[in-house]
C-alpha cells in the first residue's frame, strides 16, 4: 500500500522528534553510530556527491542558501537541506530551490521505514529519531535527483549532529552566540567546540565573523586536524555598499577570484557579513577543482530568498516584518537592521514570541534597543513559552508589554490596531514559529499541523561523550 503525505508524515512522528518534544520512554541518545548504520543499509547517499557542510549559531540557514543559489546559478543540480521547517516538511529537502513533493516525501518515508525499524530491531544502537530519517531522506534524494553538489546544514551543534558523517568539500561556521545551552554548554568556548566538531582532517573551514573564545577553539582544531583555517571577512573584503534603504542591497566585493558586484535581497549587515562568508567558501570549492566564476555568484546571489530573515511580507499599511530573531545576539541584529533599513518607520509594533531552551529575556533586551510597543504572543509550537510566562520576564526586566495574546492570529490583529498609521512597521519576532505563523496569516498559506507530541524536554548530552 502506498502512502499518502499526511500518513508518511503521522508515520514519522511516532519517533522521537527532539525538535518538538522527545518521546516518553525515549530520552536522547547522542552518538552517530545509528546514523552510520542506516546510511550504510541505504549504500553511503551522502558521499555521492560533494558537500558544502555548514554549522552556526546565526546565520548558517541564509548562508547555506546562498550557496546553494550561487551554486544552482553555475549551471550545477544542486541539493539543499536545512531545518527547522516554516509550514511544511518537504521545505527542508529541496534541488535547485525546489522543494522535494509530497509524494516523493512519502515514498522516501515508505523506502526508509523498514531500514530504521532494522536498526531499532538490532537492539544496541536505539530507535532512529525523525531528524535521523530526514537527513537519510535527503541524503537518499539528492543522489536519486543526480544531483552535482549538496549544501548541508547542521540542525543542532555540530560534533554529534546526524548530518556530520558527511565528507565535505568545504566546511563553514558561521557566527556562534549563546544559544541551546541547554545541550551544548554554557559558555562561548563550550559552544564553539561543539560546532568544531564538523572541522574535518585537511578540508578547509571558513569561517564567518566570530567573537575571540570561539576563533581561538576554531583556530585550534583546525590546525591539530591539518585544515586550512579561512577566515571569510579577511578573505572577502566589502568594498562598497549604497545607502541603506528597504529594498535590496548593492555591494562591491573583492575576493581571490575578482571583484563580485552583488544586489542581495536579504536585508541587513549581518547578511552582508553572510554573503561575504558564502563567497569564500565559494572560492574555496574553486581551488577544489570546481569552476566558481563571479559572474555566477553574483546572479546566484541576486535570486536568493530566505524566509523569515529579515523577511517583508506585506508592505501595507502598516509594513510587516517577519524575522525568526530568537537569541540576544539575533535580537541586536536586528535592531540594528531596523534602524538602517526602516528608520523612518520607527517605532515599530514589536509581536514577540519565544520557544523553551532559548534566554528570551535576553532576545526582548535586544530588540528594546529599537523604540516600540511590545506585545507577547505565543506560537502553537509545542515548546512555545506562556505568554503570561514571558510577560512576567519582561516585567523583571522593566520592558514594558502593551499587550499579551494566547495565540499569534490575536497578537497580529492587536498589532494592526496599535501599528501608528500608513507609515508603520510591525515586527514579528523572537521565534521563528512566530515569524511563520505570522507569514501563514498574511499570506494566505495553509500550514501543517501536527498533534501534540507528550514527554519531557530534550536533555543535555554530556558533554565530550565519545562518538
Amino acid at each position: 500500500m502506498t502512502l499518502t503525505y499526511r500518513a508518511a508524515i503521522d508515520q514519522l512522528l511516532t519517533l522521537a522528534d527532539f525538535e518538538r518534544k522527545s518521546r516518553s520512554g525515549e530520552p536522547p541518545d547522542w552518538h552517530l553510530r545509528r546514523m552510520e548504520a542506516l546510511l550504510a543499509r541505504l549504500g553511503d547517499p551522502h558521499l555521492a556527491a560533494p558537500v558544502v557542510h555548514v554549522a552556526g549559531s546565526k546565520g548558517k540557514g541564509s548562508t547555506s542558501a546562498m550557496v546553494a543559489a550561487a551554486l544552482t546559478a553555475h549551471g550545477l543540480r544542486v541539493g539543499l537541506y536545512t531545518s527547522p521547517h516554516l509550514h511544511r516538511f518537504t521545505e527542508r529537502i529541496q534541488v535547485d530551490g525546489v522543494p522535494i513533493s509530497g509524494g516523493a516525501f512519502a515514498s522516501l518515508v515508505q523506502r526508509l521505514w523498514p531500514e530504521a525499524g532494522a536498526i531499532a530491531g538490532e537492539g544496541t544502537l536505539g530507535r532512529v529519531s525523525v531528524f535521523e530519517l530526514l537527513t537519510a531522506m535527503a541524503f537518499v534524494h539528492f543522489r536519486d535527483a543526480g544531483c552535482d553538489a549538496a549544501v548541508v546544514e547542521v540542525g543542532l551543534g555540530g560534533r554529534l549532529d546526524a548530518t556530520n558523517l558527511v565528507q565535505p568539500g568545504v566546511s563553514v561556521i558561521t557566527p556562534i552566540s549563546l544559544d541551546h545551552v541547554h545541550v551544548l554548554g554554557d559558555s562561548i568556548a563550550k559552544i564553539a567546540t561543539e560546532k568544531a566538531g564538523i572541522i574535518k582532517p585537511g578540508v578547509p573551514v571558513v569561517i564567518g565573523r566570530q567573537e575571540a573564545q570561539a576563533r581561538a577553539v576554531f583556530g585550534a582544531v583546525a590546525a591539530k586536524r591539518g585544515a586550512p583555517f579561512v577566515d571569510a571577512l579577511a578573505r572577502v573584503s566589502l568594498v562598497s555598499e549604497d545607502a541603506p534603504s528597504e529594498g535590496p542591497q548593492e555591494l562591491l566585493l573583492l575576493g581571490h577570484l575578482g571583484e563580485y558586484r552583488v544586489t542581495l535581497p536579504l536585508l541587513g549587515a549581518h547578511q552582508v557579513d553572510n554573503a561575504r562568508t558564502a563567497v569564500a567558501a565559494l572560492e574555496q570549492l574553486h581551488r577544489r577543482r570546481l569552476d566558481i566564476r563571479p559572474d555566477a555568484v553574483a546572479r546566484g546571489l541576486a535570486s536568493v530568498t530566505w524566509p523569515a530573515r529579515t523577511e517583508i511580507v506585506s508592505h501595507g499599511p502598516p509594513l510587516v516584518l517577519a524575522d525568526g530573531a530568537h537569541n540576544d545576539a539575533s535580537a541586536m541584529a536586528l535592531a540594528a537592521t531596523l534602524r538602517r533599513h526602516f528608520a523612518a518607520r520607527l517605532p515599530a509594533v514589536i509581536l514577540i514570541g519565544a520557544t523553551a531552551g532559548h534566554d528570551y529575556a535576553a532576545t526582548a533586551r535586544g530588540l528594546a534597543q529599537v523604540s516600540g510597543q511590545f506585545i507577547v504572543t505565543q506560537s502553537r509550537h509545542p515548546k512555545a513559552v506562556p505568554a503570561s510566562e514571558f510577560s512576567a520576564a519582561l516585567a523583571r526586566e522593566r520592558i514594558e508589554v502593551a499587550a499579551a495574546t494566547s495565540n499569534t492570529g490575536d497578537g497580529l490583529s492587536t498589532a494592526m490596531r496599535l501599528a501608528p498609521g500608513p507609515a508603520g512597521i510591525i515586527v514579528a519576532t523572537g521565534s521563528l514559529f512566530v515569524a511563520a505563523e505570522v507569514r501563514e496569516l498574511v499570506l494566505g498559506i495553509e500550514p501543517e499541523l501536527y498533534p501534540d507530541l507528550k514527554g519531557a524536554f530534550t536533555q543535555p548530552y554530556e558533554a565530550g561523550a565519545p562518538v
